[in-house]
């Protein structure tokens, strides 16, 4: 019996984030385990798309296109993976959805990049990746 149930990798489209879902497909496969893409549309503040005229369909849908397009570049960078390959899209305060979708599980195996989309956006928002490990109790693996 492993002491994992899944494999998460959250990704954001980002260099690191392919990096982490190779390792994390590697992770997953020596472990005869799922994968979890897990993809969060970044919103800072619930307020914003009323404030722009948008409806929560119209957030949704960006959302799915993001997620979309991330998701397909993991894919066809894991195209050798036969393994199952679950996809989950959220929106929201990066770290805090990463943390909310893990919960208190410690069955599964959290790998994300050290760094996202741009060093300017980990200098203006914070590291999404040291948030999530100071607020989760799920083992996480950082990829540089």
């Amino acid at each position: 019996m492993h002491a994992f149930r899944k494999v998460v990798v959250a990704v954001d489209g980002s260099d690191n984030s392919l990096r982490a879902a190779r390792v994390a497909a590697r992770l997953a496969d020596s472990m005869d385990l799922p994968l979890v893409m897990l993809h969060v549309f970044p919103l800072m503040s619930s307020d914003l798309p009323g404030a722009l005229g948008m409806s929560k369909e119209d957030l949704e849908e960006i959302r799915d296109r993001s997620a979309r397009q991330t998701f397909d570049a993991v894919r066809s960078e894991l195209s050798e993976r036969a393994g199952p390959i679950e996809e989950v899209a959220k929106i929201g305060d990066v770290a805090s959805e990463v943390v909310d979708f893990l919960g208190d599980a410690k069955d599964l195996l959290l790998v994300m990049g050290r760094r996202g989309q741009t060093q300017l956006g980990a200098l203006l928002l914070g590291s999404v990746s040291e948030k999530v490990m100071r607020h989760t109790r799920t083992p996480v693996t950082l990829v540089s």
